[in-house]
């Protein structure tokens, strides 16, 4: 993800903190024994964000197509 692994571990500690429930497991162990895993939480968060995002992209398309017309091609 182009990130540093200490970076991963303070978003996923921040993220969590973020709910009232773990979005993500993780397990420390170095290389190749440690990993992470999203949650029923975590996993239910995702769908609702994926949605959301998908609705905002519907609602924005006709101004998105209207706002490329006006840019350099």
């Amino acid at each position: 993800m182009g990130m540093s692994y200490m970076r991963a571990w303070v978003l996923i500690k921040t993220m969590n903190g973020c709910f009232k429930e773990p979005l993500v497991v993780a397990a420390r162990g170095g290389r190749g024994h440690g990993g992470a895993t999203l949650t029923a939480t975590g996993r239910r968060a995702l769908e609702l964000y994926q949605g959301m995002e998908a609705d905002c992209l519907k609602v924005t398309k006709p101004r998105w197509e209207q706002l490329k017309s006006l840019l350099r091609e």
